[in-house]
């Protein structure tokens, strides 16, 4: 991925690269570790190419009986609704977006570190597809991050998610891609 990224930079042509974190593990302790290498490899990756567009998912599972994740996945407490109905339900509506995974392997916090590292990650590299945010809004959002993201301090980026808000700003992952 990091020579992808390179040689993409060369060509002028901005990759997208999309990461699932949060995946289950043997323990608290490696699964958080496992979000940190994580977020130490995006942040390679986008010392490499800036450009490189990045998309973060929180790992839910797909219900693929049988396989070796599901039973790593049900052993730790999940379990799928087991009527259509309860689909339905709001704590599962969000569910296939990956923002607000039910998963019992993961913490408030590890969810809280995954978001608030996407937030500063999307301020300090604003999405170039958003051509609604202004250069100025640009470079405020990287003014306002640029700390948070050197010193790996992601816990409650209110002030990022605020301007983020106020100005709408897009996901490319849930909004796709709008044309001036």
């Amino acid at each position: 991925m990091k020579r992808f990224a390179e040689r993409m930079k060369k060509f002028d042509i901005i990759p997208e690269y999309s990461f699932v974190l949060g995946f289950p593990a043997e323990s608290a302790e490696k699964v958080e570790e496992q979000i940190e290498n994580d977020i130490a490899y995006i942040k390679q990756i986008k010392e490499i190419n800036s450009s490189t567009e990045i998309i973060i998912y929180v790992y839910s599972p797909v219900p693929v009986e049988g396989s070796a994740m599901y039973e790593m996945v049900k052993k730790s407490g999940f379990h799928f609704p087991e009527k259509l109905e309860n689909w339905l339900s709001p704590e599962w509506q969000n569910f296939d977006l990956r923002k607000n995974p039910l998963t019992p392997w993961l913490t408030p916090k590890m969810i809280d570190r995954i978001l608030g590292f996407e937030a500063v990650l999307n301020a300090q590299y604003p999405t170039v597809s958003d051509f609604r945010l202004s250069p100025i809004k640009k470079k405020i959002l990287r003014t306002i991050s640029s700390f948070r993201y050197r010193k790996n301090i992601f816990f409650r980026p209110y002030e990022i998610k605020a301007l983020q808000r106020l100005w709408k700003y897009r996901q490319p992952e849930i909004e796709g891609f709008v044309m001036e």
